[in-house]
């Protein structure tokens, strides 16, 4: 398996919409984001578009991955990612704004099973006024 093609084919279904259902085939049952409790992939899923609906034509728009599939020939779609994403979106009609995630991801068999993710400085103080609003 071509983990790098995989990957981008999940964030085109992320770009999509996310649609439900559409990160069956990327995501486990039970995937950890951070130090999460297990996630349906449902909950996975509701967590991405709560973000899109935080913002204006959100795009995911990978500028670097970093492939180390398993060596080991009995574990076809093991192996680990590491991924610069910057997120472009419009706060203002005409006037794009963007941050950037660093995410690590750990695959088994073909699906993600941890993701532990990074944000930017612009990033997190979008994180923070999101859990400001929250509250």
């Amino acid at each position: 398996m071509d983990l790098r093609q995989h990957y981008l084919d999940y964030i085109s279904a992320i770009n999509d919409g996310c649609r439900p259902g559409a990160l069956d085939p990327f995501v486990h049952e039970g995937v950890v984001h951070n130090d999460s409790q297990p996630l349906s992939v449902a909950d996975y899923a509701n967590n991405i578009t709560e973000a899109q609906a935080s913002f204006s034509e959100l795009r995911f728009n990978v500028e670097m991955i970093v492939a180390e599939p398993e060596l080991d020939g009995d574990k076809e779609g093991d192996g680990n990612l590491a991924v610069r994403i910057k997120l472009a979106f419009r706060q203002r009609p005409g006037q794009e704004e963007t941050f950037c995630e660093h995410v690590f991801y750990r695959f088994e068999a073909g699906k993600i099973r941890r993701v532990w993710s990074m944000l930017d400085g612009a990033g997190s103080k979008w994180a923070e006024a999101r859990a400001n609003a929250r509250k």
